[in-house]
């Protein structure tokens, strides 16, 4: 086995030690997922799906930090795909979603970590990639001034209109210490959303959202 190979390896079985689940299995033809918001807290997650042999659409803004994840990514057995746009623009944030889809087939995964900033950007991605073929869509959730963890029926309600769509939450909490709590680090949302895919739950909490009021 070649250096690239063992070391390929390696990665993969620390990947799976750290999360405690199995790596899901990619479909043999190259397997299309989508990461929105894929360049910071969720770079381990681009490189993770990379590693298991996924084509990556990822949207970020910073085209420098796009181009580092695509170099980081060479080498593995699946590819990284820079998509720069800021998701604000709903109309753009569709095209180029269709587009990807159009060069590299159907999103079977996506992951999508948008800012209230953008409050239908993530509808414009449901619709893009829930029309047709199944579709798990890893929905992250997080605030510092509400609970993340509260039901939102309307949004819930919206995202089951798209029939291809298989709805996955994420909620991102915090992590309680001595001293008191703190917000969670990049990595351990990697770690996270990882393992919330590997269990495909319908709900998934990163850290802890309880209680509420000790938030940092």
């Amino acid at each position: 086995m070649s250096d690239r190979a063992a070391a390929s390896t390696l990665d993969a079985e620390l990947v799976s030690l750290d999360t405690g689940c199995d790596r899901p299995t990619p479909h043999p033809l190259t397997p299309h997922a989508l990461v929105v918001g894929g360049t910071g807290m969720l770079r381990g997650v681009s490189r993770w799906l990379a590693e298991t042999g996924y084509s990556v659409s990822v949207i970020a803004r910073g085209s420098q930090r796009l181009q580092a994840l695509v170099d980081a990514a060479a080498g593995l057995p699946g590819s990284i795909h820079p998509l720069s746009l800021d998701y604000r623009d709903t109309a753009r944030l569709r095209r180029e979603i269709d587009a990807a889809q159009r060069d590299r087939g159907p999103i079977s995964l996506a992951v999508c970590w948008i800012h209230g900033t953008a409050p239908e950007a993530p509808y414009a991605v449901a619709e893009a990639v829930g029309g047709a073929a199944p579709c798990r869509y890893f929905h992250l959730k997080g605030s510092a001034s509400a609970d993340p963890a509260a039901p939102d029926p309307a949004a819930d309600a919206r995202f089951r209109e798209y029939t291809a769509l298989r709805y996955r939450e994420v909620v991102l909490g915090f992590v309680l210490t001595p001293a008191g709590a703190r917000w969670l680090t990049g990595d351990e949302i990697s770690r996270g959303v990882i393992r919330a895919i590997t269990l495909d739950a319908p709900r998934n909490v990163v850290g802890v959202v309880r209680p509420w009021e000790r938030r940092p």
